[in-house]
């Protein structure tokens, strides 16, 4: 698995980056009951535009195309996240386990297992070390709708 980093978001740029995005990795992927055989040689793309582009969405916060994870480091109402856990990573990480582009899957609405495990880690600001308030809402999606 590959990491490219296109962002200036300073939890990239933390010395503890690199266990937090394989442990968040982790999380997901026993959440989704999938394996890091499931995202064997895909490349996560972590991006400083507010919004990256997902087939015909312009304005998609993440997306799983054939063998990609592309994932904005910014929340259109908050900036720019703190840590790499406040991303939509998680769902994207579904997507690439379970498919379900049509978001049938009920734990769709149900991350509430992943937040037990990844919540009360530090994030970063341009300032220093800082909170890193997890929102499942943004890994939420409505069911049976794309």
């Amino acid at each position: 698995m590959g990491i490219v980093l296109n962002t200036s978001a300073p939890f990239v740029h933390s010395a503890d980056f690199p266990g937090r995005i394989e442990s968040t990795i982790d999380a997901a992927l026993r959440f989704w009951s999938g394996s890091w055989d499931d995202i064997d040689g895909a490349t996560i793309f972590l991006e400083d535009n507010q919004y990256v582009t997902c087939n015909i969405s312009t304005t998609a916060l993440g997306c799983f195309e054939s063998g990609a994870i592309h994932i904005t480091t910014r929340d259109p109402g908050l900036g720019t996240w703190r840590c790499v856990e406040e991303t939509v990573l998680v769902h994207e990480i579904g997507h690439a386990v379970v498919g379900d582009v049509n978001h049938d899957d009920p734990r769709w609405m149900d991350f509430v297992p992943v937040l037990e495990v990844l919540n009360g880690r530090s994030g970063y600001t341009d300032g220093g070390e800082t909170s890193c308030p997890i929102y499942v809402n943004v890994w939420r999606h409505n069911l049976h709708s794309p």
